[in-house]
């Protein structure tokens, strides 16, 4: 488009000149050629394609100009300068075959016109009408047309031609070079690519095994501990020794969780699960979770509930629980006199009123935050220097800096906002605005830790781990005395076991030395002889990766728990699921 309209615009600007100058045929055959640039722009637009409108196009400006040429001086003339221009176009819209072989044509003309020229087979005079340099009364004349003038002429003219093919050429190997140049840099930044790649997945496969290495003893350890503060003979002394260590082992899952939960986030991964939730219950036993350290730091911790919260709400209750443990966690954190409120409501919308924003804010009287450093707190692994006073008042857990970040993280996910307005000297106030739907209260209701139920089931523990399946029986015996607790020490001893007796609920660990917890049940449900394949069974797993909890609900799993385990958890999943298999009249 480009060359063919500047062509056209060009000859018909020429054709006005030539005309006014006197110089009829020229200014015809520029006409002539304008006429056949436009109809080549036709056939290469309409059904042609490019090479016949491209070849009509450069056999159009080759005739015009040799034409012009043999009427105005033939090889010496001025037209000549424009046949060296003609094969330029080819090196944009074509093959350097093409653009060779136009310069080719273009040196085979200069030589044929030469010839003509010198065998005397142009008219010496220019006809009647043609542009030539003449004096007034004096006949027109081609000028200096001796032997020597042409063969230097298109000598000139042949060497000028052939300078182009070498700088094609030129240019074409030095263009080649950079796009080697350019191959092996993408080729090292593929490898680098591919290098970072494995290095992430194995990245994953590592945070996936020290999460399984780290959180199976300490399921051991937090399991061991809940059950020695839930003893009423031991001795006060002791159960502050105890409470003390499962703080310590508390924090150190803190860590874990927030180092996985990151890793979820920077690959996009992180999934909430929302299900119903007695939405007061909750908060109030997720506050009460901070309460002996607020009360260790003697600081107020007042939890402020409005009226105008509903019961029961949809939302994931980890995912909210870790917003508010992150934000208390943090506003005890840096505060060392004072009060640490947490304050929530609820407003609704005027269109709906079941939809509304949860607001929970978190108010402390701490040492506040800088202006400059609101932004950098959200961001991961930054953390505020901790004050003197805060090191006398024996806060050593200081934690990784991932926690704020995560938190932004998980309420951006809930679709909802963070802010934050923050005073030096009189302290910070982080408020959460969730976007939660107000639901029914489910069939089910949960039992309380402090309680047991009369409950009488057949369960299966499976683990390889002799520990994990102490304090799993432990742990169950404790709110379901009447429950019969068998044992599996793998996958193998496992699925025999499932084959021999029909149990209320098998809990499953997925990662064996044998055969995996998944693999099982894979075998389980693809048996169609399996006389118990319907069993419900629920993951224990250290692995709470995305990706296992995933293939564990596409296989049927009824749930999955995490490691370390929370008893009251454990206890209603065990419950729900065996009471919902009404052919097993003794679950309830």
């Amino acid at each position: 488009m480009s060359f063919t309209t500047c062509a056209m615009v060009g000859l018909l600007a020429i054709s006005v000149w030539l005309h006014w100058m006197g110089n009829t045929n020229s200014a015809t055959s520029a006409l002539v050629a304008a006429a056949m640039v436009a109809i080549s722009m036709v056939v290469w637009r309409y059904g042609g394609g490019l090479l016949w409108g491209g070849l009509l196009y450069q056999v159009t400006l080759m005739s015009v100009i040799l034409y012009n040429a043999a009427i105005t001086g033939g090889v010496a003339s001025p037209v000549m300068t424009w046949l060296a221009i003609i094969p330029l176009l080819p090196l944009f819209i074509a093959s350097r075959q093409w653009a060779i072989g136009s310069m080719c044509v273009s040196l085979f003309s200069v030589i044929a016109l030469y010839f003509i020229q010198s065998h005397g087979l142009l008219p010496s005079v220019v006809e009647q009408g043609s542009f030539a340099l003449q004096s007034a009364g004096d006949e027109p004349s081609h000028g200096d047309t001796s032997w020597q003038s042409m063969s230097f002429a298109a000598g000139m003219f042949s060497l000028m031609l052939f300078a182009q093919m070498i700088l094609v050429q030129t240019y074409d190997t030095a263009n080649e070079q950079h796009l080697r140049r350019l191959r092996q840099s993408n080729k090292r930044l593929e490898t680098l690519s591919n290098n970072l790649k494995t290095a992430n997945a194995h990245k994953d496969q590592f945070l996936a095994m020290v999460s399984h290495e780290m959180r199976t003893p300490l399921n051991a350890v937090m399991g061991y501990l809940g059950l020695l503060s839930s003893d009423a003979q031991l001795p006060q002394a002791a159960g502050q020794y105890v409470q003390g260590a499962r703080n310590s082992a508390s924090h150190l899952l803190t860590v874990i969780n927030d180092l996985l939960d990151f890793s979820q986030i920077q690959q996009g991964k992180l999934v909430l699960s929302p299900q119903a939730v007695n939405l007061k219950d909750m908060l109030a036993s997720t506050h009460q979770t901070l309460s002996p350290r607020a009360n260790d730091q003697g600081l107020a911790y007042p939890l402020e509930l409005d009226e105008s919260l509903p019961t029961w709400a949809s939302i994931d209750p980890h995912r909210l629980a870790q917003i508010i443990i992150n934000l208390l966690g943090n506003a005890l954190k840096f505060t060392t006199e004072g009060h640490v409120i947490m304050r929530v409501s609820f407003d609704a919308d005027l269109e709906n009123a079941k939809h509304g924003q949860l607001s929970i804010s978190v108010t402390d009287s701490g040492r506040g935050i800088a202006p400059e450093s609101l932004d950098a707190i959200f961001k991961p692994f930054v953390q505020l220097k901790i004050s003197d006073n805060d090191l006398k008042a024996g806060n050593a857990l200081h934690g990784n800096g991932l926690g704020l970040a995560i938190t932004r993280s998980l309420v951006q996910s809930h679709k909802g906002t963070i802010s934050v307005s923050s005073t030096l000297g009189l302290g910070s106030t982080f408020t959460v605005k969730l976007p939660i739907e107000e639901i029914a209260p489910p069939a089910n209701r949960n039992i309380s830790s402090a309680v047991t139920h009369p409950a009488v089931l057949d369960l299966l523990v499976v683990d390889d781990h002799l520990t994990n399946r102490l304090v799993a029986s432990a742990t169950i015996k404790r709110s379901l005395p009447n429950a019969t607790i068998d044992q599996a020490v793998n996958g193998t001893e496992a699925l025999e076991k499932m084959r021999r007796h029909r149990y209320d609920v098998v809990l499953m660990d997925l990662i064996m030395p044998d055969i995996s917890g998944t693999e099982v049940v894979r075998r389980i449900q693809n048996d169609i002889t399996h006389p118990y394949k319907d069993v419900p069974v629920i993951a224990l797993t250290a692995n709470v990766a995305e990706e296992a909890v995933n293939e564990c609900m596409a296989l049927g799993f009824k749930d999955v728990l995490p490691k370390p385990f929370d008893r009251e958890v454990l206890v209603n999943a065990i419950l729900t699921h065996a009471m919902k298999d009404e052919a097993h009249p003794a679950a309830l």
